[in-house]
């Protein structure tokens, strides 16, 4: 009878088992170990063998671990919530968007007119004698007190007047053929403020590009800068602002278009 110590058994390889099938064979001995632990430390811990630091006293050994532990749990959970309060309040805070600025609406601009030379209201000269001849003759009356005339203020000289920068400027958008037609539609003097608002076609300025349209935007500007004006503001008919001067540096600040 052969020996089964021989060599040449022990040479045969070992047959093979699947990792999964002896996982499954170990966990209820895994599960079991692990019980027989826990009620050995409970155990230890009732009969005050756990070490405990020298404060405490020996007659209380068997509440110090689960007073540890307790207090451990309370900690864990007070900050699982406040970390879940402080991301609730993170998701509240909007992101930020596009800056939206309302501006107040003015009166619609209107044409300057010149101030009527005094001498065309005055009936001519010519005309004067004959009114009075057609006039009846007033009764006499008896004389009274001449009144001394008060002597008549001097007649100011009219100023000069002089062409508006912003009647030039709509002037010379309506001959540039770069600047579409009807794409400037007013422009609005704002005299407490030393500024000016365009109004501007809000679909003709969105067919524009973007370079386009700041190129536009800062030629105004300069023009409008150049004849002594602090602040200028281009807007859409419904007083949506479109671009303005950059408060810190220099150039043209511009904003979407409204979504037509």
């Amino acid at each position: 009878m052969p020996d089964p110590s021989s060599p040449d058994e022990r040479s045969l390889p070992a047959p093979y088992q699947s990792p999964w099938v002896a996982l499954r064979e170990d966990i209820p001995a895994a599960v079991a170990d692990l019980r027989l632990r826990l009620q050995e430390l409970w155990r230890r811990n009732r009969e005050g063998d756990l070490s405990t630091p020298g404060f405490w006293p020996t007659d209380l050994a068997p509440l110090f671990w689960p007073v540890v532990l307790a207090l451990t749990v309370m900690v864990v959970a007070l900050g699982w919530i406040q970390l879940n309060t402080a991301l609730q309040a993170t998701d509240d805070v909007p992101a930020p968007g596009i800056e939206t600025i309302r501006t107040t609406p003015l009166p619609e601009a209107r044409p300057l007119k010149a101030d009527l030379d005094p001498a065309l209201e005055a009936p001519p000269p010519a005309l004067q004698p004959m009114a009075q001849e057609l006039d009846p003759p007033l009764p006499r009356s008896a004389p009274t007190a001449a009144v001394p005339e008060s002597p008549e203020p001097e007649s100011l000289p009219q100023p000069t007047l002089q062409v508006d920068p912003l009647l030039r400027l709509l002037a010379e958008a309506d001959a540039d053929l770069s600047v579409p037609e009807g794409l400037l539609l007013a422009a609005r003097p704002l005299p407490e403020s030393n500024a000016a608002v365009l109004v501007l076609d809000a679909s003709l300025w969105e067919e524009l590009s973007a370079t386009s349209r700041r190129t536009l935007a800062e030629m105004w500007w300069r023009m409008l800068e150049d004849q002594g004006y602090d602040d200028i503001t281009l807007e859409d008919a419904g007083y949506r602002l479109l671009a303005r001067p950059a408060r810190v540096g220099g150039g043209m600040i511009m904003f979407d278009p409204p979504q037509l």
